[in-house]
């Protein structure tokens, strides 16, 4: 009877140094299984949200959208009147005319002006020449007095004159110089009319489905106003916030295992593409101010991101929840 009691007592310990080897062994593997996978719920699929904004503003004439519509890059998703634009354009288009007109007519000018100096210039040079020669009669007493100022005089008024036309060349070559810069102006405003009147027609700028559709006909558009907001179908990534005490041993380019809550029993791979440089209540809207007295520590959260290796087989669409381990090296 007392063998019994031995032995059963025997047999008990050795079942408690299993269980608790085991324990041990157990214990022992969930931390290395920690150091190697670090986990969290805390992520959530994003991708690039294109908000529409009209370049210009006005009354919407057309509207070819609605929610969760697909549109291609390019498609006309609304169309503002584009009469008061068209009416802007053939006014610039007019100015232009009339500033070229303006800058012809300023090229006559210069030209008609240069012509003109030439004429003096060589009248000018005969009047002096005929001067030299009466100041030389003159002085031998074979010219009259009278007639030598006479040459005097034409020769001086000659100069007098050709100095003139150089100045109305100058104030004609400022005239054309002006001319020239009123065109280019009014070629800007040219290209701004056409530029706007393109705008009229509100085009997707990548290729995606609706959302937030925020625009009717007969409603007033202005830059200001977004009309709709486009989720592109490809191109998704997951942010993942991990608590500050985890990310020392996340590196760029360590694998990760994803499971999307949306689409059970299912795995996808990826890959730590970078990691925020500032945790997420730096970027909140009211970031926290922690200098009060009544102050509470409180683990903070960095976003990292991560890239599917291949296009999963499945929609991904922007704020579905996931849950990610990171396979650290």
């Amino acid at each position: 009877m007392e063998e019994k009691k031995i032995k059963k007592s025997y047999n008990k310990k050795i079942i408690l140094y299993v269980v608790l080897f085991l324990f041990v062994v157990g214990a022992f593997l969930f931390v290395q299984y920690k150091k190697t996978h670090i986990s969290t719920d805390d992520a959530y699929i994003t991708n690039n949200i294109y908000w529409i904004h009209p370049k210009i503003a006005g009354s919407v004439k057309n509207v070819f959208i609605d929610n969760n519509q697909y549109v291609k890059k390019g498609d006309v998703l609304a169309v503002i009147d584009k009469k008061p634009y068209e009416i802007t354009l053939e006014g610039a288009k007019a100015k232009v005319e009339l500033y070229r007109a303006k800058l012809e007519e300023a090229k006559v000018a210069v030209s008609a002006m240069k012509s003109e100096i030439e004429l003096y210039k060589a009248r000018l040079e005969k009047a002096q020449w005929d001067f030299n020669r009466a100041k030389k009669l003159y002085a031998a007493k074979v010219l009259s007095k009278d007639k030598y100022e006479g040459f005097l005089t034409n020769y001086r008024v000659l100069k007098y004159s050709l100095a003139a036309k150089n100045d109305q060349l100058k104030q004609a070559e400022a005239s054309f110089e002006s001319a020239k810069k009123g065109l280019n102006a009014a070629l800007a405003v040219l290209d701004k009319a056409k530029l706007d009147l393109s705008y009229t027609d509100i085009k997707a700028p990548m290729s995606g489905f609706v959302a937030k559709k925020g625009v009717e006909v007969g409603k007033f558009a202005a830059p200001q106003m977004p009309i709709c907001a486009v989720v592109p179908n490809e191109g998704a990534w997951i942010v993942a916030n991990y608590k500050e005490s985890q990310i020392k041993r996340i590196k760029k380019g360590d694998e990760v295992k994803i499971e999307i809550d949306a689409y059970p029993k299912k795995e996808y791979k990826g890959v730590v593409d970078s990691m925020q440089y500032g945790t997420g209540e730096v970027f909140s809207l009211f970031p926290p101010q922690n200098a009060s007295g009544n102050w509470v520590k409180v683990t903070q959260r960095v976003p990292v991101k991560i890239l599917f290796k291949e296009k999963p087989d499945v929609d991904l669409r922007a704020g579905m929840s996931t849950k990610v381990v990171v396979l650290a090296k």
